[in-house]
């Protein structure tokens, strides 16, 4: 699973062929959740444990469902 930073989304989508490019090209399948894709955690960064808590068990909880063994995490 990839998540993504929010910058490539709004500011600098066009990064985001470099990463597909590499996955095709490593014959890798990938995925991005369609909800909760954010990878950047601003609880860590703002301080926000219960915050910080609840960014990775969303990521946690699609990897599960999606049995999904490894995660590219942007930060």
């Amino acid at each position: 699973m990839h998540t993504i930073h929010n910058k490539l989304i709004n500011t600098q989508n066009e990064d985001l062929v470099h990463w597909w490019k590499i996955f095709h090209l490593a014959g890798e399948d990938f995925t991005i959740p369609r909800q909760n894709w954010e990878g950047v955690n601003w609880g860590l960064f703002s301080g926000d444990d219960d915050a910080l808590k609840t960014m990775v068990s969303r990521i946690v909880e699609h990897m599960d469902r999606l049995e999904i063994a490894n995660l590219m995490y942007p930060e």
